[in-house]
């Protein structure tokens, strides 16, 4: 259907001729958006409305150098209009969700906790002896530095800096392997 009358009734301001173009596109345009998106016909109903609102100063302003081209563009502004409806949705709005039991969070980041604790013990026992000692050295003093390693250890601060992170690394490339 050609929609390119509804541009020329909006730009000489025939507002009968507007109206009843509207009335005739607005059932073409919400039957797309539910057969289309699946929207609800409240919602669809809604984006429409919200298109036009849009659509028509656009048409004032003569930004349309396709007036024949008119549907397929209010076809797409309304989809846009109800995308954009269905992304600014509130869920905390709805009251099923809300009565719904929440699972604490604690439980599970427990369960995957312990998960990657178990890896990681898994991990260590694969180290030689002296990066074992560093990881148990760094997790017995957390907030350790390099120079404090390298105290610890009796070697230089770049080695300590080097043997640390070679650990790291051993210890992420093993676990890798069983995530």
């Amino acid at each position: 259907m050609d929609y390119s009358a509804l541009v020329k009734a909006v730009q000489n301001g025939d507002n009968v001729t507007a109206n009843r173009l509207c009335s005739e596109a607005f059932p073409i345009l919400r039957r797309y958006l539910i057969a289309t998106l699946n929207a609800t016909p409240e919602d669809a109903e809604d984006a429409v409305q919200r298109m036009f609102e849009y659509v028509i100063p656009k048409i004032r302003r003569s930004e349309f150098a396709n007036p024949g081209g008119l549907l397929s563009y209010m076809l797409t502004a309304a989809k846009h209009a109800y995308l954009k409806d269905v992304r600014d949705f509130d869920v905390g709005d709805l009251d099923e969700l809300n009565e719904e039991p929440e699972v604490e969070a604690s439980q599970v980041w427990n369960l995957i906790n312990q998960e990657r604790l178990t890896i990681l013990e898994i991990c260590i026992e694969t180290l030689k002896g002296h990066y074992r000692t560093m990881v148990d050295f760094i997790f017995d003093h957390p907030s350790a530095t390099t120079l404090d390693i390298a105290e610890h250890f009796d070697i230089s601060e770049n080695n300590a800096w080097i043997r640390k992170h070679r650990v790291i690394r051993q210890l992420s490339d093993c676990a890798e392997k069983y995530s």
